[in-house]
């Protein structure tokens, strides 16, 4: 449980990162609107001082939408395949590695060993941990940016990772009755 204060924060800043750099939704926001957008899901509220020139993601969407297609059909929201697929790969290459790294780190620490140690567990449990994660992460990582709405990423991505959570505690734990 105490890993999981600690991690979550930077997962959340990961994610928000994630789709204000690369809108699943929207890919012709300018650099002020990213930016914009990003404060907006970090903070809550906007810090950009033009607000009035600055629309939201969805109002400069349905705007798009709606000047280029006049039938409903044409208006609904298209995925940015390709800014999925970056933040797809980016998550599974980059997030997944630093999540491993801070795990095995993390629950080194809490357990009261020094970095040299946990150093050590990281290089010899990385590569283990991180293929079991392959088996569950990819599939939760395409659902999460095709099928949740932005807004519940969160929640869906926290919810299964009670189960990873659980899975990684018994790893933890059957190597901590190993060692002792």
């Amino acid at each position: 449980m105490s890993y999981s204060v600690i991690s979550c924060p930077p997962n959340y800043l990961w994610q928000t990162w994630l789709e204000a750099a690369f809108p699943g939704y929207a890919e012709n926001l300018t650099p002020q609107e990213k930016e914009k957008l990003m404060d907006e899901k970090v903070t809550g509220r906007s810090t950009a001082t033009d607000t009035t020139s600055l629309r939201s993601r969805d109002e400069k969407q349905a705007t798009l939408t709606s000047e280029s297609a006049p039938s409903p059909q044409k208006a609904k929201k298209q995925l940015s395949i390709r800014n999925t697929i970056i933040k797809f790969l980016l998550d599974q290459t980059v997030g997944a590695a630093v999540n491993t790294i801070m795990f095995i780190m993390g629950i080194a620490m809490l357990r009261g060993y020094s970095w040299q140690y946990g150093w050590e567990e990281t290089k010899v449990g990385f590569w283990p941990l991180t293929f079991a994660g392959q088996k569950l992460w990819p599939v939760v990582s395409i659902v999460s940016l095709t099928l949740v709405p932005v807004e519940q990423r969160m929640v869906f991505g926290s919810t299964v990772g009670v189960g990873w959570g659980v899975f990684l505690s018994l790893m933890a734990g059957g190597k901590k009755d190993k060692t002792a």
